[in-house]
């Protein structure tokens, strides 16, 4: 990463060619079935992303939507072992809600220890980032978070910039820490970001 106003440079790592070659040739599909012209049968019409406007505060986009493949993507695989494999990983980025990389769904690694301009590595834009959506947190809860470093990052860019944010905070003075996510979205053309949201991490299981 170079600049904030520039690309991101992400990972590309832990999406195997199979599973995007499949993917690829279930969407071809579904492009060219004038049954699914309302996108229902695509693998993510589950997904439902923030129109190019102010998000507005507190609420994630991915709340309420469910998780769905496409029932053809099994008859590619040739076992159920690669097939359940391919499913657990699909599972666990839908329900990370943006924290872990789906690079499927175009969600990427951010390399935190890059070089950055106006910053001396990517995870000082990035704790600048969390800073605001902490900052939103303790205005409108009347709380004292206080963000003590960025774990990891990922990344969705479109019409704008989606950064999702995992950090570890102090809810009081001298409290234990306390891992945390924020989500911030940074429009092209525009300086300051909007803060989404900013929460404690969810416990495995729930």
């Amino acid at each position: 990463m170079t600049s904030a106003n520039n690309e991101l440079t992400c990972s590309t790592t832990g999406t195997s060619a199979k599973e995007e070659e499949v993917v690829s040739k279930v969407d071809k599909e579904d492009d060219e079935s004038s049954s699914d012209s309302d996108g229902s049968d695509s693998e993510w019409a589950g997904y439902n992303w923030l129109p190019e406007t102010e998000p507005e505060w507190d609420v994630d986009s991915f709340d309420g939507h469910e998780f769905k493949i496409n029932p053809r993507v099994r008859k590619m695989y040739s076992s159920q072992e690669l097939y359940d494999k391919y499913y657990n990983n699909r599972l666990k980025a839908f329900e990370s809600k943006g924290f872990l990389p789906d690079h499927l769904n175009g969600i990427y690694n951010v390399y935190l220890d890059e070089k950055m301009d106006g910053y001396n590595t990517t995870r000082d834009f990035m704790v600048k980032l969390a800073n605001v959506c902490v900052k939103k947190h303790n205005e409108t809860k009347k709380k004292t978070l206080e963000l003590v470093n960025v774990v990891r990052a990922t990344e969705r860019g479109a019409a704008a910039w989606r950064f999702y944010i995992t950090f570890m905070a102090r809810e009081y003075r001298d409290g234990p820490l306390v891992e945390y996510q924020a989500k911030v979205i940074k429009f092209l053309g525009q300086k300051d970001p909007f803060p989404v949201l900013c929460r404690p991490s969810p416990k495995p299981g729930i």
